[in-house]
């Protein structure tokens, strides 16, 4: 594989044994296009980390940078995986690979998993203990639970997640790979977009550097800046001592929780979740709770808060797919009653319970009990007390 660097440059490793020489980095660092000037330094101090490549990337230097960087030229065994979604993406990876400038001294040697060939003739090359492998998450499952393929001593992993839509199975794929390897390796990320299933993702990092396309095409991704930003927030004042205590924060959050199974209609919350997707930065939506949590006070039942409202019975409930807005609305058709005059709704399977203002209370149930309502006749009553 042929090396780079001015004439001159020595071909022996440097003190971790790894292939590329002191003077071929900085002439490798030099050639890189702008993304793998991202990942460059963040491989060289062993960070963690995941990166939105955006679609139509030209090239994989970026995906093979990693381990090459890492590679020791005394490695014994598999010491690298590259993770891939496609037969496609395992034979461009596999291309890059082949031309990539970095490398001096002894080549890389590796095997394609999942392409063309079949399982056994890749089994024979396996056998061979190559530096780097590079296949499909399946491939890579099979050849595993085969044991045709040891990765106890993996140092490097990247992944390539592919879209949104395979996402979940592919995560799925890399979590059972991950397991099998015996010590913490870098792990080297990347997505063609922010989504959701990217999440579980990044919670298999340590510690992860997080880019989107936007930050490292504009050439404000780089290493100093990633850090700085880091050291800002660990060195940012502690909580204040007026932050709710943690029990308090646990009720409130079972209270929202209990809300959004009993009291919410999922199309009501599926409409605000739209929103947040599109407006709220992915990795900033855990922010983005924290602070409605933190501004949002327990809300106090009414009925508790005052003696102004008395409950009444309404015969539906969640078996007839009602919601707190339904009652509401099915209230404010009465006339002069409006959603002030609804305190507390609370919904079971069959039945539901509304707290309603005396003076309309009788109103409701004389204008309700009897009406249809979702194909079945209402009964709206005064709610009996219990004993």
């Amino acid at each position: 594989m042929n090396g780079v660097g001015s004439k001159g440059d020595v071909a022996k490793p440097d003190r971790q044994g790894r292939t590329v020489s002191r003077v071929s980095k900085k002439a490798l660092y030099r050639q890189l296009d702008l993304l793998g000037r991202c990942v460059y330094p963040l491989v060289q101090k062993r960070r963690d980390f995941l990166i939105e490549t955006g679609n139509g990337l030209s090239g994989k230097t970026h995906v093979v940078l990693p381990p090459v960087l890492r590679l020791r030229k005394h490695s014994e065994g598999v010491a690298a995986l590259i993770v891939s979604s496609s037969a496609q993406e395992v034979r461009s990876t596999t291309q890059a690979l082949g031309s990539f400038p970095g490398t001096q001294g002894a080549p890389v040697s590796s095997v394609a998993l999942g392409t063309d060939r079949s399982p056994r003739q890749e089994a024979r090359d396996l056998a061979n203990a190559p530096h780097l492998v590079i296949g499909t998450s399946e491939r890579i499952i099979d050849h595993l639970r085969r044991e045709n393929l040891d990765v106890t001593g993996v140092r490097t992993v990247v992944i390539e997640e592919p879209k949104e839509e395979d996402a979940a199975g592919f995560n799925a794929d890399v979590l059972f790979i991950l397991s099998k390897v015996a010590r913490r390796p870098q792990i080297a990320a990347f997505t063609p977009h922010l989504h959701e299933e990217t999440e579980e993702l990044v919670s298999l990092l340590r510690r992860p550097l997080v880019r989107d396309r936007e930050t490292w095409m504009s050439g404000t991704g780089g290493l100093r800046k990633l850090i700085q930003e880091e050291h800002a927030v660990r060195s940012k004042d502690k909580p204040s001592k007026k932050l709710p205590d943690p029990e308090a924060l646990n009720k409130r959050i079972e209270e929202i929780i209990r809300r959004i199974h009993e009291d919410e209609a999922p199309e009501d919350l599926d409409y605000f979740r739209r929103i947040i997707r599109k407006k709220v930065p992915f990795f900033l939506r855990g922010y983005f709770a924290a602070y409605l949590l933190k501004n949002a006070g327990v809300r106090a039942a009414k009925s508790k808060q005052s003696d102004n409202y008395i409950s009444i019975f309404v015969g539906v409930g969640k078996n007839r797919r009602v919601f707190p807005r339904d009652l509401i609305q099915l209230f404010s058709s009465v006339n002069s009653v409006t959603s002030e005059d609804v305190g507390e709704i609370k919904i079971l399977d069959n039945y539901s319970f509304a707290e309603i203002t005396p003076e309309k209370a009788p109103q409701v149930i004389e204008k309700l009990n009897g009406t249809e309502f979702r194909g079945r006749k209402l009964t709206v009553n005064f709610a009996r007390r219990k004993d």
